[in-house]
């Protein structure tokens, strides 16, 4: 005969189960994200590559992660080289007015 309370210990288990996956996911994550920008740059060693890449594919939030530095890091190099003259002209505005409170 079960005992009314071995439902409740099944549940405290399964909830401390979960509780230590979403922390070694977390770790994991973590852990990852430490080396992307030298994943990017291709600093990282073949098996911290590899164990880079193993981590990406099972999880979403780090590929969407990298996607977006690779998308900053294109957009930043087509820009290279290329002033945006409006941004220069209210920064030198910035600037006068900064030396006129003076």
């Amino acid at each position: 005969m079960k005992a009314w309370f071995e439902p409740l210990r099944r549940n405290q288990r399964s909830q401390k189960w979960a509780q230590r996956a979403r922390y070694e996911r977390q770790r994991q994550c973590f852990e990852a994200l430490s080396l992307l920008q030298r994943y990017i740059d291709r600093e990282l060693d073949p098996d911290e590559a590899e164990a880079f890449e193993k981590h990406l594919e099972a999880c979403r939030a780090c590929g969407t992660e990298l996607r977006v530095y690779l998308d900053i890091k294109s957009s930043l190099a087509e820009r290279r080289g290329k002033s945006d003259q409006d941004a220069a002209s209210r920064l030198r505005q910035f600037a006068m007015r900064l030396r006129e409170q003076e």
